[in-house]
């Protein structure tokens, strides 16, 4: 994270991947190409307020928020780490109602992420994947009466961390069996292409820039 002094207030403002939350994550995907609204979005300073400002340090914001210019490195496997909660190594699944869980989650997942309304789906399967593995290691024991809370929490942390290890598990029990991998592997191929061609992340830093002079004209 960064801070800059915007119309007289500190702001902080994210320099990475790892500076997203999921709730961020989820919004961008909504967002025009428009660096007002990523500020916005960060910042929480009105729209309408940032159309009339004058920002002195409007080529640094731009230089901070340039990683959006590049799709969020998911990886395989899960991450280490879920927020404060440590994700096992061996990361078997042992209770069949969370099995069954993630079985009815995968039954639901988008056939692409050509559009706004796939890729909010597969984030919020993918959120909602991460919360029932990780309901078991808050409390001990899986309970899917405790999974919307935990879900709630998880959209405060980082984005990759909840995405990438709800991912895994979301297709956990496709891959779990011997005679669908071949299928898996086909799926998560088809899905890593797609998530190189999300809208919102192949903008130029040179289109931000320009993007903001016209408002501000």
């Amino acid at each position: 994270m960064i801070t800059f002094k915007i119309q007289g207030n500190k702001y902080k403002l994210p320099t990475t991947w790892d500076d997203v939350t999921y709730y961020n994550y989820v919004a961008l995907l909504q967002l025009p190409n428009s660096l007002t609204h990523y500020i916005n979005l960060f910042t929480q300073i009105g729209l309408e307020k940032l159309e009339k400002a004058e920002l002195k340090n409007l080529e640094s914001i731009s230089m901070a928020l340039s990683f959006l210019t590049i799709p969020p490195v998911m990886g395989e496997g899960t991450s280490k780490m879920v927020g404060k909660y440590v994700v096992p190594k061996d990361v078997t699944i042992e209770s069949l109602p969370q099995f069954e869980d993630l079985r009815a989650l995968l039954n639901k997942r988008p056939p692409d992420l050509a559009t706004t309304e796939n890729q909010m789906l597969f984030a919020d399967l993918c959120l909602e994947a991460c919360a029932i593995y990780i309901q078991k290691i808050k409390d001990g024991k899986y309970d899917d009466k405790k999974v919307p809370e935990v879900k709630e929490d998880l959209k405060k942390e980082n984005c990759i961390e909840v995405i990438k290890t709800g991912s895994f598990f979301l297709f956990k029990p496709l891959r779990t069996s011997m005679n669908m991998r071949l299928r898996f592997q086909t799926v998560m191929q088809r899905l890593k292409r797609s998530l190189q061609d999300l809208p919102g992340y192949r903008k130029s830093l040179d289109f931000l820039l320009h993007s903001s002079k016209q408002e501000k004209e």
